[in-house]
């Protein structure tokens, strides 16, 4: 075989842990392979802000009767690289901002679901990339952009995002190879054939129906259809008296009234829920404004989200959820009857423990020496929470929620919350653009244990520092500083 084109074929590969970036590079190699091309690989690791993330570099080139074996880089150059193929979408925003996708030869393979990142999860606000921005911006920097979600089709399949990829480089028709080369190498692998091979022809499929190339960018009115909420019919005559008081709530504030009572129920019982709808019932009568009803809404959502406050029995009701298992099992593509192992990191503070604690006894423990010896066993450890033991002992954490209203965690969060609700009916009469940003406030109560403290002390110097002066837009400045800083003191003049 002649080589008509000495240059390299360039591939740069980004994909997470666990998603099988080595294995999907290793077949890239054995197709290469097939065809008389030679391949060079070397991976890269991530950066911090994506952790798991690997770069896999690959280069190929025909091979040919030439007796010097050709040399090729280990490392990928910036406007070098023929095809960038990721797994989630924004990998492939890092890697056009790296400078390896060019508008003269790179071509962008790339899934369109979200796997969110550190940085992302850790933000205080809405720290969320937009994945819609990205794909225009890999529009108008590629040669042609080949975009879908991945993810669902490898679900779909009960297979790993790598037999999907494959499949879509191999519809691309980027690399100068047959789909049975492809086929082939996933056969000769002998694992999980036939649902890789089912994952990889789904994906082949798309891959070509929707061409290389073919993107058209939706517009926020696609994306957010307004879809009217409608409160459904109530299952159990316990369930009446709720639906009822949700009804005579503004109907703009109804889907988030729904939502807050079904966790609020989940979270504690239904007299805890009823709980929710009386504050919101108080506030709806002095929210006088527009037909927008902001004030309820705001109120609705963050009032909720605050009395689902996460204590030690929250995090133990969560961990021995079936469903949180079933996802587990799924995500690790277990097979049915198949034993798992699930080690669980927990770091319970001191002031976490002595929360779920009677009020009288929590309290002593805090201000006592006692404490000093308390805090001594605390500290990080990893539990098995698969084991009996382990499970029995996170079963009867759980089952405290019950008495719940008895302990100190909730005696001080519930005073946080009426301090809270009380600033806004105070307010709300005499000016209620006040009252909204007040309510708007409920937003930067964030994490638990220190985070939580730091928040909650942020929101405390809002409300004491607010009076008959404030304006609307002081109170919005205090709170977009809160919020992008709750490592200090927030100051308020």
């Amino acid at each position: 075989m002649t080589n008509s084109n000495p240059h390299t074929l360039n591939i740069v590969a980004a994909a997470l842990g666990g998603e099988g970036g080595g294995v999907f590079t290793n077949w890239i190699i054995d197709v290469a392979a097939l065809n008389n091309w030679v391949c060079q690989t070397t991976s890269l690791a991530g950066v911090a802000q994506r952790t798991g993330a690997t770069i896999y570099y690959i280069e190929l080139i025909q091979n040919t009767a030439a007796k010097s074996k050709p040399v090729m880089s280990l490392f990928p150059a910036q406007g070098d690289i023929d095809v960038v193929i990721t797994t989630e979408i924004a990998e492939a925003g890092r890697m056009i901002q790296r400078g390896f996708v060019s508008k003269d030869r790179t071509s962008v393979i790339t899934s369109t679901h979200r796997v969110y990142g550190i940085t992302e999860k850790m933000d205080l606000t809405d720290g969320t990339i937009d994945s819609q921005a990205i794909l225009q911006i890999a529009q108008k920097y590629a040669k042609s952009l080949l975009s879908y979600d991945m993810a669902n089709i490898a679900s779909e399949h009960n297979s790993v995002i790598s037999a999907v990829l494959f499949g879509a480089l191999a519809g691309s028709d980027t690399l100068p190879f047959s789909k049975a080369s492809y086929t082939q190498v996933i056969e000769q692998t002998g694992k999980s054939v036939s649902t890789n091979l089912a994952a990889f022809e789904a994906s082949y499929q798309t891959a070509k129906s929707k061409g290389v190339g073919h993107y058209s960018p939706t517009t926020s009115k696609d994306n957010c259809a307004a879809v009217k909420f409608q409160l459904p019919e109530t299952a159990t005559q316990r369930g009446q008296p709720l639906l009822e008081q949700i009804r005579r709530l503004p109907e703009p504030a109804h889907h988030l009234a729904y939502l807050g009572t079904q966790r609020l129920i989940e979270y504690q019982d239904i007299r805890y829920a009823t709980q929710y709808l009386n504050h919101l019932s108080e506030i709806t009568q002095l929210d006088v404004g527009d037909d927008t009803f902001d004030l309820t809404t705001n109120v609705a959502r963050y009032l909720a989200l605050w009395m689902s406050f996460e204590d030690i029995p929250r995090v133990a009701q969560q961990k021995i959820r079936a469903h949180r298992e079933n996802s587990i099992r799924e995500e690790v593509q277990a097979e049915s009857g198949q034993i798992i192992t699930v080690s669980e990191y927990f770091s319970p503070q001191l002031e976490e423990v002595c929360g779920m604690l009677p009020r009288g006894l929590g309290a002593w423990i805090l201000s006592s020496p006692i404490n000093k010896v308390m805090a001594f066993f605390m500290g990080g450890r990893k539990l098995k929470t698969n084991t009996v033991a382990i499970y029995a002992a996170l079963r009867i954490l759980a089952s405290l929620r019950h008495i719940r209203r008895g302990s100190l965690g909730y005696h001080l969060e519930h005073k946080q919350i009426d301090k809270w609700l009380a600033a806004i009916i105070e307010y709300a009469p005499r000016n209620l653009d006040v009252a909204q940003e007040l309510a708007k406030c409920g937003r930067m109560i964030k994490g638990y244990s220190h985070t939580r403290r730091r928040t909650t002390t942020q929101l405390a110097s809002i409300i004491s520092a607010t009076d008959e002066k404030t304006s609307a837009h002081e109170i919005f400045e205090w709170r977009s500083a809160a919020l992008a800083n709750d490592e200090e003191a927030l100051t308020v003049h």
